[in-house]
């Protein structure tokens, strides 16, 4: 197996209103944009949707793994988002999607992508791992799975980098931590 060289920063949140995998898609595209601030969310949406179209990435036992190439990100990065309500998603066992571990990063770490890829598909055939992912209430948590897979995990969380809150949210708020509290002065200025 192609060892992976890239590090990867992993985010984990809950989606309680999705019904919908379009609607699921958008409510990812959004959470990326977050740590993407130069992308808009209507394009990380597009690169999803697009990717969707070439056939489903669910892989049965109602996890997905969403993927797709951004133009200038930060990094590479995981985002793992439970459904509060699984989606249909045309898995080829018929089990509609809980789970959404998406996989991101640049044109220049395509062959590590691709390989990560192949290693976020033993989700798919490991019902040990597959249960610690979708029991883990932090990032952290989420974070010893995808490390347990052999990917590598980036210390330095984008969020940090950006000033935004991490806010640690309890079960009991429909909410799992990693979701992002917006800071409420402008953002700064970044380019020249």
């Amino acid at each position: 197996m192609i060892p992976v060289r890239v590090s990867f920063a992993v985010d984990l949140a809950f989606d309680s209103t999705s019904s919908t995998r379009k609607a699921a898609l958008w409510a990812l595209a959004a959470q990326v944009a977050e740590f993407q601030p130069d992308l808009s969310k209507i394009d990380i949406a597009s690169a999803l949707y697009a990717r969707e179209r070439l056939g489903t990435t669910a892989i049965g036992g109602g996890i997905a793994l969403p993927h797709t190439v951004l133009s200038n990100p930060e990094g590479s990065m995981i985002v793992v988002r439970r459904l509060g309500r699984p989606v249909e998603f045309d898995a080829p066992d018929g089990v509609a999607v809980d789970t959404f571990v998406a996989l991101m990063g640049s044109r220049r770490d395509m062959k590590w992508l691709r390989a990560a890829l192949l290693r976020l598909g033993r989700l798919g055939r490991e019902a040990a791992l597959k249960q610690r992912l979708r029991e883990a209430t932090t990032r952290s948590e989420a974070e010893a799975v995808i490390a347990a897979l052999g990917l590598n995990i980036r210390e330095e969380h984008p969020i940090g980098r950006r000033g935004r809150v991490y806010e640690e949210q309890s079960l009991a708020g429909k909410r799992l931590p990693g979701f992002l509290k917006h800071p409420k002065q402008p953002r700064a200025n970044t380019t020249g």
